[in-house]
């Protein structure tokens, strides 16, 4: 990671989890917005990812600009206090976010930057971001006995305590005779595997990809196959867009100019003008197979580039929809930052890849699973839905007394004295998603069998052993993403229909088969209560071995007594 294991590596850094805490679940997805999560589920979900990098040994941590329960962030004492430093004794130093000290006045929890400065320091936020709240107060509230000393002294001291670990104090400068390491071929080769396993293949009908390499003329179509900056995604203030390679520049240094037939269609992600369609079906007609780069640029993700809407933006349906009206196989590469809604463009191409904004050497990490180099190995991390109106959608969540049926939308045939079909169903879409958490092709086929368990029946000092023989049914060799989800059958609190608890990555050669062992201690199916006690309790459990969060192949039960 950027931090490596020790603190003070050469060409390493102090590593930052953020933004502490809940800010992935704000009111309509806006950055900056309300969060009000309950402690147990704020226990249960939100802070495990930051207990377990204070386990690791993230040297600082950041909080975060949303209100939570209705104290900010950067405010919080059972965040910052009680559960960070008293219970995971995180050792580090805390740092707001930009400004958002003096923010919780526009929030409306202090009147002035002193009562900022006040319960920020003393909910544990040792240092100030950007904003001069503590400058320009602390050391009057010292003096009044508002803020304590020791308070000041245990701030001060997390911060140096980090820099000495740094060497900061032997070696405060970097070492600029040093060779740059930047673009150099090694780190190279790595971003070029880095979008190889990334990048995840969502359909792929009759197995039209990978293509085959001697393909006479392909067509390269859509505002995203030559965006440089757009490539690179949000947040690369320094990012240089003349050393991205891009899909179009990749393919044709790749196969040459004779090879390649490229026509934008779009000047933009969000254009609204179909003048360049002819070019763009004139090069898909020219071509024996179309790879259309559609999906969002990269301004419009990021902090501060919220949506009321997900589908592709501009008119790039109504170009998806012309060029598979020509007929030639359509490879649609969605790059975007975010998961969208592009059922109806899906529905007209034989093969999607979701490439995200895939960095300098997006072109050719995407040429490369293209024409089979590579094997597409990904999965999803993210649910992607049908439709907005379905979000928030994700597949760790509760039932109901009346759970959905699966594709079964439209008015119910019942009556409320006669509820036939009064299930928590859309009406007018599934409530399935497009893609499911966890999902992902490849070049070929993996069976599942032979789930067991070397025991059935558990105390909480047992470890469960759970193991399946995952095959290779297909022609090539290709990595598997095995999963682990398990549910809760009856509990205290109703518990997720399947949280996933592992996964391991196998490369796995045709014809052959991998025996995959999971180990997961009793302790880990526990959770918190609504009094905040952290229990195992005794019942029944399922536990599937899956190929994503929406396979129900291969599944085993047993009791914790």
């Amino acid at each position: 990671g950027f931090q490596g294991d020790t603190l003070g590596t050469p060409g390493l850094m102090a590593a930052c989890a953020k933004h502490f805490v809940g800010y992935g679940a704000s009111e309509d997805g806006k950055d900056y917005q309300t969060t009000w999560i309950p402690e147990p589920e704020l226990r249960n979900t939100y802070l495990p990812p930051f207990k377990a990098a204070v386990d690791a040994g993230v040297a600082t941590i950041m909080s975060a600009f949303n209100d939570l329960n209705g104290i900010p962030t950067s405010g919080n004492e059972l965040t910052l206090n009680q559960i960070l430093r008293k219970e995971w004794r995180f050792g580090g130093f805390v740092v707001s976010d930009w400004e958002s000290v003096t923010q919780m006045i526009t929030h409306g929890y202090c009147v002035n930057e002193k009562e900022a400065a006040i319960k920020a320091i003393r909910a544990g936020v040792d240092m100030e971001m950007v904003s001069k709240s503590y400058l320009n107060n602390l050391e009057q509230l010292v003096a009044e006995g508002k803020v304590s000393v020791s308070r000041i002294d245990d701030a001060v001291r997390r911060i140096l305590r980090v820099k000495f670990r740094m060497g900061l104090f032997n070696q405060p400068y970097a070492d600029t005779t040093q060779r740059s390491l930047i673009f150099s071929p090694d780190h190279l080769a790595v971003a070029r595997r880095v979008v190889q396993q990334s990048v995840v293949l969502l359909k792929n009908d009759q197995q039209l990809l990978p293509l085959s390499r001697d393909i006479r003329k392909i067509a390269i179509i859509g505002p995203l196959a030559d965006a440089p900056a757009d490539q690179m995604g949000c947040w690369v203030f320094d990012g240089r867009p003349g050393d991205v390679i891009t899909p179009l520049k990749a393919f044709t240094d790749s196969m040459g100019n004779n090879r390649v037939i490229y026509a934008s269609g779009l000047r933009s992600s969000r254009d609204t003008s179909d003048a360049g369609f002819a070019q763009a079906l004139a090069a898909a007609r020219s071509a024996d197979a179309v790879l259309l780069f559609a999906g969002e640029e990269s301004v419009l993700s990021g902090e501060a580039r919220c949506r009321a809407f997900l589908d592709l933006p501009g008119i790039q349906d109504r170009l998806i929809n012309a060029v598979a009206a020509t007929g030639k196989p359509l490879v649609l590469v969605v790059m975007a930052g975010r998961p969208l809604t592009f059922e109806k463009a899906a529905a007209k191409a034989r093969a999607i890849l979701y490439a995200w904004h895939p960095g300098t050497m997006g072109g050719p990490g995407i040429y490369d699973l293209v024409f089979g180099y590579a094997a597409p190995s990904a999965k999803l991390t993210i649910t992607i839905p049908r439709t907005i109106g379905q979000v928030p959608i994700y597949y760790c969540h509760k039932n109901t007394g009346r759970p959905p049926i699966e594709k079964a939308f439209g008015i119910p045939t019942g009556t409320p004295q006669n509820p036939i079909g009064y299930n928590s169903n859309f009406l007018d879409v599934s409530v399935t998603p497009c893609y499911p958490f966890g999902f992902g092709l490849t070049y070929t086929q993996f069976e599942y069998s032979d789930i067991a368990l070397a025991d059935t029946s558990l105390s909480l000092n047992d470890t469960l052993l759970v193991s399946a023989t995952v095959r290779n049914t297909g022609t090539r060799t290709a990595d598997e993403v095995i999963q682990l989800y398990i549910r809760d059958m009856a509990a205290s609190l109703i518990r997720p229909v399947r949280e996933l608890k592992g996964f391991q990555k196998f490369a796995i050669e045709p014809g052959q088969q991998k025996r995959v062992v999971f180990k997961l201690p009793v302790y880990e199916l526990g959770f918190y209560n609504n009094e905040n006690k952290f229990l195992v309790e005794p019942g029944r459990f399922t536990v599937w071995v899956s190929a994503h969060s929406a396979d129900d192949r291969l599944k085993a039960e047993f009791r914790i007594e």
